[in-house]
Protein backbone atom coordinates (compact mmCIF):
# COMPACT_ATOMS: atom_id res chain seq x y z
CA UNK A 1 0.00 0.00 0.00
CA UNK A 2 1.64 3.07 -1.41
CA UNK A 3 1.64 6.24 0.79
CA UNK A 4 -0.36 9.75 0.08
CA UNK A 5 1.68 12.75 -0.23
CA UNK A 6 0.01 14.12 3.17
CA UNK A 7 1.01 11.07 4.97
CA UNK A 8 5.01 10.83 4.02
CA UNK A 9 4.79 14.80 4.48
CA UNK A 10 3.82 13.77 7.95
CA UNK A 11 0.44 15.83 7.95
CA UNK A 12 -2.03 12.97 7.66
CA UNK A 13 -5.04 13.71 9.78
CA UNK A 14 -5.77 9.89 9.94
CA UNK A 15 -3.83 9.41 13.11
CA UNK A 16 -5.59 12.74 14.92
CA UNK A 17 -8.82 11.52 13.67
CA UNK A 18 -7.99 8.12 15.07
CA UNK A 19 -7.04 9.06 18.61
CA UNK A 20 -10.29 10.98 18.93
CA UNK A 21 -12.35 8.67 17.94
CA UNK A 22 -10.87 6.25 20.15
CA UNK A 23 -11.46 8.90 23.01
CA UNK A 24 -15.31 8.90 21.89
CA UNK A 25 -15.92 5.70 21.82
CA UNK A 26 -14.37 4.89 25.22
CA UNK A 27 -15.96 7.48 27.12
CA UNK A 28 -19.57 7.37 25.72
CA UNK A 29 -19.16 3.59 26.47
CA UNK A 30 -18.15 4.27 30.33
CA UNK A 31 -20.80 7.03 30.41
CA UNK A 32 -23.30 4.17 29.22
CA UNK A 33 -21.72 1.60 31.75
CA UNK A 34 -21.73 4.18 34.77
CA UNK A 35 -25.66 4.39 34.24
CA UNK A 36 -25.71 0.69 34.70
CA UNK A 37 -23.85 0.55 37.20
CA UNK A 38 -25.60 3.65 39.12
CA UNK A 39 -28.53 1.25 39.60
CA UNK A 40 -26.52 -1.94 40.93
CA UNK A 41 -27.11 -3.69 44.15
CA UNK A 42 -24.07 -5.06 46.08
CA UNK A 43 -24.17 -8.40 44.73
CA UNK A 44 -24.78 -7.32 41.05
CA UNK A 45 -21.16 -5.33 41.62
CA UNK A 46 -19.75 -8.51 42.78
CA UNK A 47 -20.61 -10.58 39.91
CA UNK A 48 -19.39 -8.38 37.16
CA UNK A 49 -15.92 -8.68 36.61
CA UNK A 50 -13.42 -5.56 36.04
CA UNK A 51 -11.57 -7.52 33.10
CA UNK A 52 -14.79 -7.72 31.39
CA UNK A 53 -15.36 -3.92 32.03
CA UNK A 54 -11.76 -3.50 31.03
CA UNK A 55 -11.61 -5.74 28.24
CA UNK A 56 -15.12 -3.60 26.49
CA UNK A 57 -13.31 -0.16 27.76
CA UNK A 58 -10.05 -0.98 25.57
CA UNK A 59 -12.35 -2.57 22.62
CA UNK A 60 -14.83 0.64 22.69
CA UNK A 61 -11.37 2.68 22.13
CA UNK A 62 -10.06 0.58 19.60
CA UNK A 63 -12.90 0.31 17.51
CA UNK A 64 -13.02 4.39 17.98
CA UNK A 65 -9.54 4.10 16.77
CA UNK A 66 -10.08 1.47 13.65
CA UNK A 67 -13.43 3.99 12.51
CA UNK A 68 -11.29 6.86 12.85
CA UNK A 69 -8.46 5.38 10.99
CA UNK A 70 -10.74 4.37 8.17
CA UNK A 71 -12.96 7.52 7.91
CA UNK A 72 -10.36 10.43 8.81
CA UNK A 73 -10.81 11.40 5.23
CA UNK A 74 -14.24 12.70 5.77
CA UNK A 75 -12.51 15.11 7.95
CA UNK A 76 -10.40 18.41 7.04
CA UNK A 77 -11.84 19.36 3.56
CA UNK A 78 -13.06 22.73 2.85
CA UNK A 79 -15.70 24.70 2.37
CA UNK A 80 -19.16 24.29 3.41
CA UNK A 81 -19.32 20.93 2.12
CA UNK A 82 -16.17 20.38 3.97
CA UNK A 83 -17.91 20.83 6.96
CA UNK A 84 -21.24 18.85 6.20
CA UNK A 85 -18.92 15.87 5.09
CA UNK A 86 -17.18 16.11 8.46
CA UNK A 87 -20.66 16.15 10.61
CA UNK A 88 -21.77 13.04 8.36
CA UNK A 89 -17.99 11.75 9.21
CA UNK A 90 -18.59 12.19 12.85
CA UNK A 91 -22.04 10.33 13.21
CA UNK A 92 -20.67 7.57 10.70
CA UNK A 93 -17.83 7.24 12.74
CA UNK A 94 -19.29 7.35 15.87
CA UNK A 95 -21.61 4.83 15.16
CA UNK A 96 -18.80 2.46 13.81
CA UNK A 97 -16.99 2.99 16.56
CA UNK A 98 -19.37 1.22 18.59
CA UNK A 99 -19.96 -1.43 16.09
CA UNK A 100 -16.21 -1.95 15.27
CA UNK A 101 -16.11 -1.69 19.55
CA UNK A 102 -18.63 -4.13 19.93
CA UNK A 103 -17.09 -6.79 17.58
CA UNK A 104 -13.61 -6.36 19.13
CA UNK A 105 -15.54 -6.82 22.88
CA UNK A 106 -16.94 -9.88 21.78
CA UNK A 107 -14.15 -11.31 20.00
CA UNK A 108 -12.49 -13.44 22.79
CA UNK A 109 -16.12 -14.99 22.90
CA UNK A 110 -16.35 -15.68 19.53
CA UNK A 111 -13.12 -17.12 19.40
CA UNK A 112 -13.61 -19.62 22.48
CA UNK A 113 -17.29 -20.63 21.40
CA UNK A 114 -17.40 -20.19 17.76
CA UNK A 115 -19.72 -18.04 15.64
CA UNK A 116 -23.44 -18.16 16.26
CA UNK A 117 -25.72 -16.17 14.39
CA UNK A 118 -27.10 -14.73 18.10
CA UNK A 119 -24.19 -13.18 18.50
CA UNK A 120 -24.89 -10.30 15.69
CA UNK A 121 -27.17 -9.39 17.73
CA UNK A 122 -25.04 -7.57 20.70
CA UNK A 123 -22.35 -6.45 17.82
CA UNK A 124 -25.19 -4.42 15.45
CA UNK A 125 -26.19 -3.16 19.20
CA UNK A 126 -22.92 -1.51 19.30
CA UNK A 127 -24.36 1.01 16.04
CA UNK A 128 -26.46 2.26 19.05
CA UNK A 129 -24.44 2.26 22.19
CA UNK A 130 -22.63 5.61 21.28
CA UNK A 131 -25.66 7.82 20.45
CA UNK A 132 -27.69 6.12 22.99
CA UNK A 133 -25.07 7.46 26.01
CA UNK A 134 -25.79 11.00 24.64
CA UNK A 135 -29.63 10.44 24.75
CA UNK A 136 -30.66 12.81 27.39
CA UNK A 137 -27.24 14.20 28.31
CA UNK A 138 -27.11 17.36 26.06
CA UNK A 139 -23.68 18.59 27.42
CA UNK A 140 -22.24 15.08 26.63
CA UNK A 141 -24.14 15.69 22.89
CA UNK A 142 -22.75 19.14 23.15
CA UNK A 143 -19.08 17.33 24.12
CA UNK A 144 -19.65 15.39 21.23
CA UNK A 145 -20.54 18.41 18.46
CA UNK A 146 -17.20 20.16 19.99
CA UNK A 147 -15.06 16.97 19.86
CA UNK A 148 -16.24 16.82 15.97
CA UNK A 149 -15.56 20.50 15.34
CA UNK A 150 -11.83 20.63 17.25
CA UNK A 151 -11.01 17.00 14.93
CA UNK A 152 -12.58 18.87 11.62
CA UNK A 153 -10.34 22.21 12.23
CA UNK A 154 -7.44 20.30 13.34
CA UNK A 155 -7.28 17.88 10.03
CA UNK A 156 -7.71 20.83 7.85
CA UNK A 157 -4.69 22.10 9.45
CA UNK A 158 -2.93 19.30 8.86
CA UNK A 159 -3.58 19.06 5.43
CA UNK A 160 -2.51 22.81 4.82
Amino acid sequence: MSKTDDERRGDSPRALVAGVMALLGAMFFAVLLGDDVENFTGTEWADLPPALILRYLLAMGLGGALAGWLLAGMFGRAGVAGWAVAAIGGVIATCCAGLFGSAVGLLPDLLTDGWQISDLIPILFGLLVLPLSMAARPFLALGWVVLIVVTHVLAKRRRG
